[in-house]
């Protein structure tokens, strides 16, 4: 169908709104799928019009690769990029806020307010727009020259490529461009699939895209920009403050943070700090700290500027998720599926208010990929609760002394050969030592068969008593040998025999994942269960001809070739058919799974929750019983949410759920929800 010229201005300016509310208010107007159809009708309008296509078009902000070994150019900065005074202690805060009002004090009787914002860990660059038009973007650089990286900045979404509104003549903004965390971690985990080095951190992966020559890569890694600073206005209004400016800067088209409060004093300051580190977690983009700005921006002329730093300004830290330490060994543990993994040893180093020794190395691809040695300096890094990680070597600090590391050709818990399976090694002796305890642990776990009093420390203890050899002998285990035993008594090893005799009546669910098969998660067991509805039933599978039994295992929805497979090679395994027939011949009777539990369920399935706060049982099993019945749980509150379920101090997450307008439920409503299921 023909287009006007006038209906392809109108199509581009919808465009545009779409963007602006998608971008910069968060509001979207319309599905994906939606702008898809109307970003392809606008590309074929230009393909048959292209003498209509303007530099502002939404269509244009991919421009063409720059030539092979081009350099970018370097520009000077109209005003100086200069760095703001970084601090690690309350205290510190106080002396600023201190120090500010002193030197006021002899210039001003006005009062002093402060801007307190997120210090967003990205690559910072300045926008210059001529008559509304988006002209260059200068990358930081030494804060004195940057390098032109316009074509890369014009395929960052958040960058309006035309301003909104009436735009003055000249305008220059600062701004962070970042990757938000999700894309961050797909853009690894890519990386890891092709055997790539992956980044050590958002802000690494943000800086080496926008140095690519190909600005479709910028758009490809989903690159946002956040205005944080207006800088120069021209034949445009005059701003009295900060908040004048950055409210101006929104209306234009920017992206602003969200996470913004005045403060009248340095308690008001370290207020904010806490609640946004308290935040952390639940935020889409990468922070390190609260920059704090004097509001009113005659006294920040007043107060004026170091050689470096402006007197009008401060970063107060976070505590820090990364850090570097020295790699001292590689141990690998040995998991309860037999799985090798590696665990770095390290000099220990306090990191987010933990002291961290020991940091996840994930498999031996991963050790290779990062060529990470051993008597390296390495990058560790711990987000939230998340185990610490080494995310790669200081290779300018390599003295050549570091050495490779060679993977263990066996089994270091009991000497078995290793078998390769993809990416990662497996000890196959089911009677491993290490293997044993950790598969007893699995069973006795509060989503297994919740036997309580049986932590790590009883397990190793009853292993070298000689009580524990085998993962069945947990059904005959000696009370009275067990009371004899150190910070044990009579009293307490009644205690657990009650819980092991109450824990031989299983749901038919919990006793197969409690059997820690690979790939058989709790959800799975379920599936798998409500086919088959009894142990018996599923043995017999087992036993049949392995094609068929292939086809009735994979038939079953939500288990596939490769979990069927791995149910099979378990349930085939000589040890483990004597240890389950041991196990039935001790009293154990898995229980068939209630015809209610294996429905859908209303107000559950196809929803997403998230899960806060303390509950009377713990988060992860309340997740396994949501993701059975076909609900997404996950870490963030977003306008996608349905359900927020709140226990006690929920926290920022309430508050954000408040503000989205997400449903709250508390834990008894989450429990009438379940049904059957959230008994104990």
């Amino acid at each position: 169908m023909k287009k006007t010229r006038a209906a392809y201005q109108q199509l581009q300016s919808k465009l545009r709104e779409l963007e602006y509310a998608y971008y910069v208010l968060a509001e979207p107007m319309v599905a994906d799928a939606e702008y898809d159809r109307l970003f392809q009708e606008l590309l074929a309008i230009e393909k048959e019009h292209p003498e209509w296509v303007t530099a502002d078009s939404p269509s244009q902000r991919v421009g063409s690769p720059l030539p092979e070994g081009s350099k970018f150019e370097r520009v000077a900065h109209a005003v100086p990029m200069i760095s703001i005074e970084s601090l690690f202690q309350e205290e510190a805060v106080r002396e600023f806020d201190a120090r500010v009002k002193k030197t006021l004090a002899g210039e001003t009787d006005a009062v002093v307010h402060y801007v307190c914002e997120p210090k967003w860990d990205g690559v910072s660059a300045s926008l210059i727009y001529q008559e509304g038009q988006f002209q260059r973007g200068v990358s930081r650089g030494d804060g004195a020259h940057g390098e032109d990286i316009t074509r890369n900045l014009r395929a960052v979404r958040g960058v309006p490529l035309r301003l909104r509104g009436e735009a003055p003549e000249l305008l220059e903004v600062r701004g962070e461009v970042m990757m938000r965390l999700d894309d961050f971690q797909e853009l690894n985990a890519q990386a890891l699939e092709r055997g790539d080095t992956p980044f050590a951190n958002p802000r690494n992966a943000t800086a080496g895209t926008l140095k690519r020559l190909d600005p479709a890569m910028v758009q490809q890694r989903r690159l946002r920009l956040m205005c944080w600073e207006v800088v120069r206005v021209e034949g445009g209004p005059a701003f009295s403050s900060h908040s004048e400016a950055m409210q101006a800067a929104k209306d234009w088209g920017f992206a602003t943070t969200p996470y913004r409060a005045l403060a009248k004093n340095a308690e008001d300051m370290l207020q904010f700090h806490r609640q946004l580190e308290s935040q952390r977690d639940s935020i889409e983009f990468e922070m390190d700290g609260v920059v704090v700005k004097v509001d009113a921006l005659e006294l920040r002329r007043l107060l004026g500027s170091r050689a470096r730093t402006p007197r009008w300004a401060c970063a107060y830290k976070f505590a820090p998720r990364e850090e570097t330490t020295q790699l001292l060994d590689i141990e690998i543990l040995v998991g309860r599926t037999g799985r090798l993994t590696p665990r770095a040893r390290l000099e220990p180093i306090a990191l987010g208010g933990v002291r961290v020794q020991y940091a996840t190395l994930h498999n031996a691809s991963y050790i290779e990929n990062m060529d990470i040695r051993l008597g390296d300096r390495v990058v560790v890094r711990r987000a939230g609760d998340v185990i610490p990680q080494i995310m790669g070597p200081v290779l300018a600090a390599r003295s050549g002394k570091e050495t490779k590391f060679v993977w263990p050709q066996d089994c270091p818990a009991c000497g078995t050969a290793a078998v390769a399976r993809g990416e990662y090694r497996y000890c196959v002796n089911l009677d491993c030592p290490a293997q044993m305890q950790r598969r007893i642990l699995h069973l006795a776990s509060r989503e297994a068969l919740k036997i309580e009093g049986l932590g790590e420390k009883a397990v190793q203890q009853f292993v070298e008593a000689g009580l524990l050899r085998h993962v069945e002998d947990l059904f005959r285990l000696d009370f009275a040998a067990v009371a004899k035993l150190e910070r044990w008594g009579e009293k307490s090893a009644q205690g657990l025999k009650a819980q092991v005799e109450a824990a031989k009546s299983p749901e038919l669910p919990r006793f197969l994942y409690a059997l820690g098969i690979p790939e058989v998660g709790l959800e799975t067991a379920r599936a798998l269960s409500a086919q088959f509805r009894s142990l018996g039933a599923l043995l017999a599978v087992a036993d049949l001809e392995q094609e068929e039994a292939m086809r009735q295992l994979s038939a079953v929805e939500g288990v596939g070739e490769e979990v069927a497979a791995s149910f099979l090679s378990y349930m085939q395994q000589p040890q483990n058919r004597r240890a389950i027939q041991k196990m039935l011949e001790l009293g154990v009777r898995p229980q068939k799974l209630a015809t209610a539990e294996v429905k859908n369920c209303e107000g559950i399935t196809g929803r997403t929750f998230v899960l806060t706060g303390s509950l009377s049982r713990p988060r992860p099993e309340y997740k396994v019983l949501l993701e059975s019945l076909g609900a997404k749980v996950v870490g963030s509150v977003s306008k996608k949410t349905d359900y927020l379920i709140a226990g006690e101090k929920a926290g920022s997450k309430l508050s954000k759920a408040e503000q989205l307008g997400v449903a709250v439920w508390d834990e008894a409503t989450l429990r009438k929800h379940l049904g059957p299921l959230a008994k104990d």
